[in-house]
């Protein structure tokens, strides 16, 4: 039961309590007290109905919100402004924020934020520099970057010494370090810039005199790597791109954010070119001391996908061999600070190449500097696949060029699409176990709160054994003490994707793959996932299947309910747009509605259907004789 304020009910119950006691008042011109009372009431009513509707309105939006994040969002959610839906802020807070009182060089990042329902709370807010040594601090911190690898054991010992509060040791480590070129002009720097200061100690250990200003130990224990971010963004823009009024870049350090539904967080560095976000985060220490950190940048890239386009860590200190596989579980990209720039570098020419950064930025690149490239990558599962190579030859008569992006494996291309057909048609009942699978952390244990034992009729059994027989987890078991059902190593990010990119076109595979039931091996039909497509010109687009019957292809665009009806038209578009005849293509959705048929209009011989009529259209056309415009791909 929804109660409004205590505030309202209170007047309302003094209102009535003052016209019942004052009843037998009268009033110079005969009115009484309690009419006088009465009158107040409907006015008390009116703040409350207005509340009432406030808070229903609310609730609308925490159902809505419910259900949408029941699922990910699809992989194909469009980058547009006002996509993050408002949620519970108390009216005017918004307004508020919005107001805060910013350094200028932050109002285009304000308004882009603002635009998706994100808040500056302050920015700068740790500040390590000052006008007087702020060029030195900069400097500084390039040369550190430069030249980590010989500072790193001074800026441990420093970090350790800090973090137990120590601000004067003796330096009891590589003594030959001061005398080094590096290691010289670091303890130059440090008591130049009133950093620490070092004096003559005993037996040739020098004592060291660490500052105790809050700016000096944010620096040294981290904020010269945040510096160094900023500088490295900047020229790598400059590397990039010709000195062009096309060519913006805003960029602010410290941002504190506080989203719609009032939750607050940091960015270290963040940045727009040319409307483009980019954010940064940096960490100092071991891998072990910021994994958790990592994680959680996961869950705001997930929760906010405005600020997850273009999400990296810079670490200082992380092992080569660890940021390939660590980008690949978070979804973040992890780079040192050798391979940041190149890192940045290729994420901007993705975007240049993508067409989603606004201006003419390709016309602005340098001459010499890497051509935005949008490369189809070569063949995965299907590299010898018989079907996918008579597609190839195919359609390189018409001029189109063929790769896929496939990455499950053939062998498994029949559990995948029985295991599609058993959380598709059992969703509403596996939601709640589908979004602890994709919010567990990844490689880690997950605990199913069942209230009975599972056996292996039950759903939750069921499922667990699919999870370890498609390697999604390394196993299971029910604990009765607990009376959880334990999963272990589940592999998240795995699962995720499979979910969003996989789940729905495996349903419509298997569809049609059982309409086919009781034919000869040789009238079945052959089904490749994600072929990727471009013609001459650089178009490109992508398939969610491509369906081989008799002589003839059929390519089928696969929207389920998480994808937006714009992202959906925009992709069967492009895949016309890359030269495949409207005639090979099927648009599929789980139910077809009027107003999406409509849409479709406009794209002539586009069929709207649903799995079941899709697999009816291939199966007859399997049969019927092959036209000589369907042979003309």
């Amino acid at each position: 039961m929804v109660v409004p304020n205590n505030e309202f009910l209170n007047r309302l119950l003094d209102s009535i309590t003052k016209a019942q006691n004052d009843s037998d008042d009268q009033t110079p011109d005969g009115e009484s007290s309690a009419a006088r009372g009465f009158q107040d009431i409907p006015g008390i009513l009116a703040d409350i109905r207005s509340e009432l509707q406030g808070i229903n309105r609310n609730l609308e939006v925490l159902v809505a919100l419910a259900q949408g994040n029941g699922r990910k969002d699809s992989r194909r959610s469009s980058f547009r402004a006002g996509s993050q839906s408002p949620f519970f802020m108390t009216p005017g807070v918004r307004e508020e924020l919005a107001g805060v009182a910013l350094p200028p060089e932050t109002e285009p990042l304000r308004t882009f934020l603002n635009s998706h329902d994100l808040y500056i709370v302050s920015a700068g807010l740790r500040k390590t520099v000052s006008p007087a040594n702020g060029t030195g601090m900069r400097e500084f911190a390039g040369f550190i970057g430069k030249h980590y690898g010989d500072l790193a054991p001074a800026l441990r010992e420093i970090r350790r010494h800090y973090s137990a509060d120590r601000y004067s040791f003796r330096w009891r480590t590589e003594p030959g370090f001061f005398t080094s070129p590096a290691g010289e002009r670091f303890w130059q720097e440090l008591q130049d810039l009133g950093l620490a200061s070092k004096t003559a100690g005993s037996r040739g250990f020098p004592e060291i005199r660490l500052s105790e200003d809050p700016p000096a130990r944010y620096f040294l224990t981290g904020g010269w790597l945040e510096m160094l971010a900023v500088i490295l963004v900047q020229e790598t823009v400059k590397e990039l791109f010709e000195d062009s009024p096309d060519i913006s870049l805003h960029l602010a350090g410290n941002l504190a954010v506080r989203s719609g539904d009032e939750e607050d967080f940091e960015m270290d560095v963040f940045f727009l070119l040319n409307g483009i976000p980019f954010w940064i985060e940096c960490k100092t220490g071991s891998r072990e001391s910021w994994q958790e950190d990592l994680m959680r940048y996961r869950e705001l890239k997930d929760r906010y996908p405005i600020l997850g386009r273009n999400v990296f860590l810079l670490s200082s200190d992380i092992e080569p061999e660890c940021m390939e596989p660590l980008s690949r579980e978070s979804g973040i990209r992890v780079a040192d600070i050798p391979s940041f720039k190149r890192t940045l570098r290729d994420s901007v020419l993705s975007d240049i190449a993508s067409g989603d950064m606004e201006g003419n930025s390709a016309a602005c690149l340098r001459k010499g500097a890497p051509e935005p490239e949008r490369e189809i990558p070569e063949t995965q599962a299907y590299e010898n696949n018989p079907g996918f190579q008579r597609l190839r030859e195919r359609l390189a008569h018409a001029g189109i060029e063929t790769a896929d992006r496939n990455t499950i494996p053939e062998e498994l291309d029949d559990a995948v699409n029985d295991f599609a057909a058993f959380l598709w048609e059992r969703r509403s009942r596996l939601d709640h176990f589908d979004c602890l699978l994709r919010t567990a952390l990844n490689g880690g244990d997950l605990e199913i709160p069942t209230g009975e034992i599972p056996d292996r009729h039950s759903l939750n059994y069921q499922f667990a054994v699919w999870l370890q027989d498609l390697g999604f987890i390394s196993g299971y078991e029910y604990s009765k003490k607990k009376r959880v059902l334990e999963l272990r190593e589940v592999k998240s990010s795995r699962y995720g994707e499979f979910v969003s990119v996989y789940l729905w076109p495996a349903y419509v595979a298997r569809r049609i793959l059982k309409k086919f039931s009781g034919r000869d091996e040789s009238e079945m039909p052959v089904i490749l996932r994600r072929p990727v497509f471009r013609n001459a010109a650089g178009d490109e687009a992508e398939a969610d299947l491509a369906v081989e019957t008799g002589a003839s292809w059929r390519f089928i665009i696969a929207g389920d309910p998480d994808e937006a009806p714009e992202d959906f038209i925009i992709r069967i578009r492009a895949l016309l747009k890359a030269g495949i005849p409207a005639e090979s293509v099927l648009a599929v959705t789980p139910a077809p509605g009027n107003a999406q048929k409509a849409r479709l209009r406009a794209q002539p011989g586009v069929l709207l259907l649903s799995p079941e009529e899709a697999a009816g259209e291939i199966f007859r056309s399997s049969f019927a004789e092959v036209s000589g415009r369907d042979l003309q791909l």
